[in-house]
């Protein structure tokens, strides 16, 4: 059986590292798109952009920096605005 590189730490497997010097293409090291800085807040009716993505990795938050836009507030909201129009065709 072949010896492996005492010099490389295993992957998984059979893996080793080839190089130490992260490439471009590494998945650790994905740019922002521009969909993801022009994203605008869920909120209902609410048109401020949403908060950056956490540098450190992670989905792009969907709600703009007022505390009172979050996900509970935006369905208590969804759902009264669908109250209204129910209430409106009746």
């Amino acid at each position: 059986m072949a010896e492996r590189d005492a010099r490389c730490r295993q992957l998984g497997g059979d893996a080793e590292r080839r190089s130490a010097v992260a490439r471009a293409n590494d998945s650790g090291l994905e740019r922002v798109s521009a969909e993801a800085r022009s994203k605008v807040c869920i909120y209902p009716g609410c048109e401020r952009p949403a908060v950056p993505p956490d540098p450190r990795g992670g989905p792009q938050p969907a709600f703009c920096d007022l505390e009172e836009h979050n996900a509970l507030s935006a369905h208590q909201e969804r759902r009264r605005l669908e109250d209204e129009s129910e209430a409106g065709t009746r």
